[in-house]
C-alpha cells in the first residue's frame, strides 16, 4: 500500500540519466521506475532512494527511532570490522600503514607485520 502512495503510473523519469559520483551506479529507484545514483555508506535513504547493493548495503532505519532518518548500512547479518573510522567486511584484507596487513573476520580483525625487525 506504500508501494502505491509513492508510486506513480505512468513512470516519468528525466530524459538524461543523473551523472552519479565516483562508486555509485546508476539503479532504479524504489518503484523500479526510473534511474537514480544509488546511495552509498552513511547517505541518507528511504522507500524511493536506495542503497548500493552491490555493496551489501540495506536502508537502515534503526537510527530513524533517534531523531534521525534512515542511511545505508552494512546488513546485520554480515559481520564487519571498524578501524580508523573505516568499516571492512568479514574476510576482507586491508593494509592500516605500510608495516601491517591485516583481516577482518568475525567482527575483530588479525594483523601480520609486513616487514622485518629493524636490525641494529
Amino acid at each position: 500500500q506504500v508501494c502505491a502512495q509513492l508510486c506513480r503510473r505512468p513512470c516519468y523519469c528525466p530524459w538524461v540519466p543523473p551523472r552519479c559520483p565516483r562508486g555509485s551506479p546508476l539503479v532504479l529507484d524504489g518503484c523500479g521506475c526510473c534511474k537514480i545514483c544509488a546511495r552509498r555508506l552513511g547517505e541518507p535513504c528511504d522507500f524511493l532512494h536506495v542503497c548500493d547493493q552491490s555493496q551489501g548495503l540495506v536502508c537502515d532505519y534503526s537510527t530513524a527511532s533517534m531523531g534521525r532518518g534512515a542511511t545505508c548500512n552494512f546488513e546485520d547479518t554480515e559481520e564487519g570490522c571498524e578501524v580508523n573510522g573505516r568499516v571492512y567486511r568479514d574476510g576482507e584484507f586491508f593494509q592500516p600503514s605500510c608495516k601491517l596487513q591485516c583481516r577482518c573476520l568475525d567482527g575483530g580483525f588479525t594483523c601480520i607485520p609486513l616487514c622485518q625487525e629493524d636490525i641494529r
